[in-house]
């Protein structure tokens, strides 16, 4: 995934996705989904479909973000995981490439939400990562770890696409802050 290019219409995106009639609520935009995450990697890190779970309904997603559903081209995507491990490996992936992110808030035992920022990045993203405490109990067996939530998005990219709203990343901003 992260050597999909901006600007452009991808068929193999929207033939293996759903396009989705309501806009993605993170940034405001039309996009496609998936939830057959196997088929995706980032970096190092390759999803998976099978892993502990309490609610069957819960899964993870892939998603791309498009500027409309006629041109369909490519804003931006992201990555939604319910897997612990695969949490901990994009935070590690990520922090190798971009350096530290910045912090928006830390999780704590009242808030189970942690947000950070990675702002223009080298290849031209703002990336916004949600990271949700959370724990997996199958049998007698407890499991912490944390969900994760991850946008890329074309850098300085305004909500809904409309030039008189705020960025995305100042939105996720304001969203985060305690």
């Amino acid at each position: 995934m992260s050597d999909l290019k901006m600007e452009v219409t991808n068929e193999l995106m929207i033939k293996n996705t759903t396009k989705q009639t309501d806009l993605e609520q993170t940034t405001g935009y039309p996009y496609y989904n998936t939830y057959k995450v196997d088929q995706y990697k980032y970096g190092e890190v390759q999803f998976v479909l099978d892993y502990p779970k309490e609610k069957k309904f819960l899964k993870s997603e892939i998603g791309f973000l498009v500027n409309n559903q006629n041109d369909n081209l490519l804003q931006g995507y992201f990555i939604v995981t319910k897997n612990f491990k695969e949490s901990e490996a994009l935070m590690t992936v990520l922090k190798k490439k971009y350096g530290e992110p910045k912090v928006i808030s830390e999780a704590d035992n009242a808030w189970p939400y942690s947000g950070y920022y990675w702002k223009a990045t080298k290849d031209g993203f703002d990336i916004l990562l949600e990271q949700i405490k959370s724990k997996v109990t199958i049998g007698q067996k407890e499991t912490k770890g944390v969900e994760t939530n991850l946008y890329f998005v074309k850098t300085g990219m305004h909500y809904g696409n409309m030039e008189d709203r705020e960025t995305v990343l100042q939105s996720f901003i304001t969203t985060h802050e305690k």
